[in-house]
């Protein structure tokens, strides 16, 4: 069960069944100006090869797109395009490794919104308060049913 979610967590682009050395990963996160991930973008890629792939982005605003490439397309370009922007990625990787994945990563739009130290301040801020009042919930319920035990007793007596 474990090893076949660990094949789902994988596109299914990269479980291609071309070898290692002729797979080419192109992948990158799509933001706007704020940094703030845009869910559904379109990219468009074109290898100078004439292939050309289109792809949505998912709602952490992150694509990927798998090439076919051989040894031989090594120096080729790869346009990159999102709405008005392109970018040129030259094909590059270590002939002789034939183990890794080949690729390259191509972002548009701000870096992501850091939340820094205060983010998780906060995060953590809000979970010691959700486990206070589920705390003070057990002790008020607690001393609830301690009075209605109380009670029942005081009327069995009389």
């Amino acid at each position: 069960m474990l090893s076949l979610l660990f094949l789902l967590s994988f596109s299914p682009d990269v479980l291609a069944t071309h070898e290692a050395d002729h797979r080419y990963l192109i992948s990158g996160y799509v933001r706007d100006q704020n940094g703030v991930a845009l869910r559904n973008a379109t990219v468009h890629l074109e290898h100078k090869g004439g292939e050309k792939k289109k792809v949505s982005t998912n709602r952490n605003g992150y694509y990927e797109v798998l090439f076919h490439l051989h040894n031989e397309n090594l120096g080729d370009e790869i346009l990159v395009r999102f709405g008005d922007f392109e970018k040129r990625v030259k094909v590059a990787f270590d002939i002789t490794d034939t183990v890794s994945t080949r690729g390259d990563t191509v972002d548009f739009g701000a870096p992501p919104q850091d939340t820094g130290i205060w983010g998780y301040l906060t995060g953590a801020s809000l979970f010691i308060v959700v486990i206070a009042l589920y705390v003070g919930f057990l002790r008020v319920k607690r001393k609830k049913n301690a009075v209605v035990r109380r009670k029942k007793r005081k009327r069995k007596r009389s």
